[in-house]
């Protein structure tokens, strides 16, 4: 999938970015890294019925994790989130982040890019019914802003949220057939989401001490 030559990309990116004077400079950041649950209300109009002329299921829920790496203000990481669909209209989205998390005392604020690949299944099934195709994968540009709170106290506990928005890049047709009937039922996959995450999770930071100056040398006579 051309996916993977977006991920290659966008790893090259990262590395070119953690290796920069800039990040090494950032020496009182450390290391870093995150594993958060979320849940989220979606705003979703990637599925649109091309025999009634409407997106379906304009408002859906999806359930994900995520991890995030930081050296410095620099972050990556990647997601898996969707919901399941017993008969039919199930959904997975797998793809990587990248971005600016500055922090600010143990707030934490993030713009990051994101890119994978967004799976339908069965998309308009049902117990009474024959999708054409199972499974339908499309790739996807998208963005992030966040924030969140560490509570070093509470084991490094950490609380947040996340406004998201997404983008398939391309476009497919897939059609339904009701058993007893004649005719299908066709779908257009490809659009626009968008949603509001409740993030909880928890954060280990490695901090390293920031290197000494000249006037650290003085004060001790060298």
């Amino acid at each position: 999938m051309n996916v993977l030559h977006h991920l290659a990309a966008l790893v090259a990116a990262i590395g070119i970015v953690w290796l920069s004077p800039a990040a090494r400079a950032d020496e009182a950041s450390g290391l870093g890294i995150s594993l958060d649950g979320y849940a989220a209300p979606v705003w979703d109009d990637s599925v649109t019925s091309m025999t009634a002329g409407q997106a379906q299921d304009r408002s859906r829920g999806l359930v994900g994790v995520a991890t995030l790496a930081n050296l410095g203000p620099y972050a990556a990481g990647g997601v898996v989130d969707g919901f399941p669909g017993i008969f039919g209209g199930g959904r997975m989205t797998v793809g990587g982040m990248a971005g600016w998390q500055p922090r600010v005392g143990t707030h934490r604020f993030q713009v990051l890019g994101e890119i994978g690949a967004e799976r339908f299944s069965d998309v308009g099934g049902n117990f009474f019914a024959s999708p054409s195709v199972h499974e339908t994968w499309l790739d996807y540009v998208g963005a992030r802003l966040g924030t969140s709170e560490t509570f070093s106290a509470a084991g490094h506990f950490e609380l947040g949220a996340w406004f998201f928005v997404r983008k398939d890049l391309g476009q497919a047709t897939v059609s339904n057939s009701s058993y007893g009937s004649e005719g299908a039922t066709e779908y257009r996959l490809g659009g626009y989401s968008a949603g509001a995450a409740l993030r909880v999770g928890l954060r280990f930071d490695q901090r390293r001490a920031p290197s000494e100056s000249p006037a650290d040398f003085e004060s001790a006579g060298i």
